[in-house]
């Protein structure tokens, strides 16, 4: 048996950042991790493809909390991250693209080429969107969280649509489609349909760069993350175990005092963090028995049918867009690439899998990093990460090997409409579909975010960090403020310990 002051289970960037601020504390810490690797689903692979460092399932960086950036000092433990530009391309079937960046004057022309009022809406919606994004950010490290801390108007554009956001300000509909994406993403939802405004707005109220809403990359994958904040949990002091699968949770009366590992080992501590998803700590690791009613119906209810599925294709050239031709490294290559010519294309993708099981024709989000990181890929090779809806993890008739590998070909069979050349460019690719993404990552349903966020699962409706039993928090994605790399939750949590620690 081994005794610590607190001991958190899962290291997911979320476990490992509130190991690190409780070691900063002088606690004594463990993280127990059921895999073999540190990092959940913050993590890079380097022995899938010989070469190759893939990030495997989190593939972007914009909500990384830059108090936890500088309190835990990440850049020296190797945390170097840098915002991506141009932001987004999306090429068209008729020739036509737009490109979009940090260049406002860019932007204009892209724009402008479709419908010159659209530049002023942009600029507009861009407004509206970065004030939203960050009035969420502001409440991101509160205890006690409220929505209704909001003004009526802002409660209205976030309980509202993705849809209804972007159609305000502008008419071009491969421009509303681009932006209404980050409205969607992980969200079994369509764009017309109610709190995607809610998603919208979260995917704009990252700071990590320094600019509201801005995205990037992370040298090195998404795991230099999770291994910059594991560094800096050690040098406070925290003990990591890999190979620790948490059986159950050990009760003395009516308060949690430790964990019980898979193979039988047994840590003890004050309090209890759990990383892993709400239904997987109070229905498997606590146990149905030690629930209150309430917490009870709160899982009961909980949405967790994730809708998405990651690709990662190895490919021995860049995608030769018919929009804009060439395999050199062109400005395109580095940015978010999207599928999504207009709204009514993202509703009908989200309807078809409610109605069919799975989009005939899904939404893609695309990324690739090695254009900018060679140390991705080898000489000349690149990684292209795809991730696409909607192919959810309740499919009729459930995801055997068929229907995986026909939509991984639905997906390529797409892209080569828009660069012809990426069926033969594939090397080797690697599928994740939800029920992948559960068994792997532990992540309940397959989503990403351990629980829609939307109106009812957001703020004080989502789960709380102080657990109804004495002992045990909370400290993943089901917790405020949700999904996204962020490492809130585990600072919240945290500062939950801190503040009901009682002298020894």
């Amino acid at each position: 048996m081994e005794t610590y002051d607190a001991l958190v289970i899962g290291s997911g960037h979320n476990g490992l950042a509130a190991a690190a601020l409780l070691g900063d504390a002088g606690l004594r810490v463990a993280v127990l991790e059921r895999s073999d690797r540190i990092g959940g689903a913050t993590v890079s692979e380097r022995d899938r493809w010989p070469g190759y460092t893939i990030s495997a399932a989190s593939y972007v960086c914009s909500l990384l909390d830059p108090w936890l950036i500088e309190r835990l000092d990440l850049r020296s433990h190797g945390y170097d991250a840098y915002r991506k530009d141009p932001a987004s391309f999306t090429p068209l079937l008729d020739g036509r693209s737009l490109l979009l960046g940090a260049d406002e004057r860019a932007n204009a022309e892209e724009i402008a080429r479709f419908d010159p009022d659209d530049v002023s809406g942009f600029a507009d919606f861009e407004r509206e969107a970065s004030a939203l994004g960050s009035a969420l950010f502001d409440s991101f490290s509160e205890m006690e969280p409220h929505f209704e801390r909001f003004a009526p108007n802002v409660r209205t554009a976030l309980e509202g649509s993705a849809a209804a956001l972007v159609e305000r300000h502008l008419r071009t509909p491969v421009l509303q489609a681009t932006l209404a994406t980050d409205g969607l993403i992980g969200t079994y939802r369509g764009p017309f349909d109610a709190g995607t405004g809610y998603v919208l707005a979260h995917h704009y109220a990252g700071r990590a760069f320094g600019v509201q809403g801005a995205w990037g990359f992370v040298r090195g994958g998404m795991g230099a993350i999770s291994q910059a904040l594991l560094s800096a949990a050690q040098a406070r002091g925290v003990r990591a175990y890999t190979d620790a699968a948490v059986a159950r949770l050990l009760l003395e009366g009516e308060r949690v005092v430790g964990a019980v590992t898979a193979d039988g080992r047994e840590f003890r501590a004050r309090a209890v963090l759990s990383n892993a998803h709400p239904v997987t700590t109070y229905r498997d690791l606590l146990g149905e028995a030690h629930l209150d009613d309430s917490t009870k119906r709160a899982l009961a209810q909980w949405e967790s049918i994730g809708p998405a599925l990651k690709l990662n294709l190895a490919l021995g050239e860049l995608p030769n867009f018919t929009a804009r031709p060439g395999t050199a490294r062109q400005p395109h290559h580095r940015a978010t690439i999207h599928v999504a010519p207009d709204l009514g294309f993202l509703q009908r993708a989200h309807d078809d899998a409610r109605r069919g099981g799975e989009s005939e024709e899904p939404m893609l989000e695309c990324f690739m990093q090695s254009p900018t990181d060679p140390t991705l890929a080898p000489p000349g090779k690149h990684i292209l990460s795809i991730f696409a809806q909607y192919f959810p993890y309740d499919r009729p008739g459930g995801w055997n090997a068929e229907r995986r590998d026909a939509a991984a070909e639905k997906i390529i069979a797409r892209l080569a409409r828009y660069a012809p050349n990426i069926p033969n460019a594939i090397e080797a690719r690697q599928l994740m579909v939800a029920p992948d993404l559960e068994e792997r990552f532990g992540l309940i349903g397959g989503h990403i975010f351990h629980g829609e966020l939307l109106p009812g699962q957001i703020f004080e409706r989502r789960f709380d960090v102080r657990s109804a039993v004495n002992g045990l928090y909370l400290c993943g994605s089901g917790t405020h403020p949700g999904g996204c790399v962020s490492g809130f939750p585990g600072r919240r949590a945290a500062q939950a310990v801190l503040a009901d620690r009682v002298p020894a």
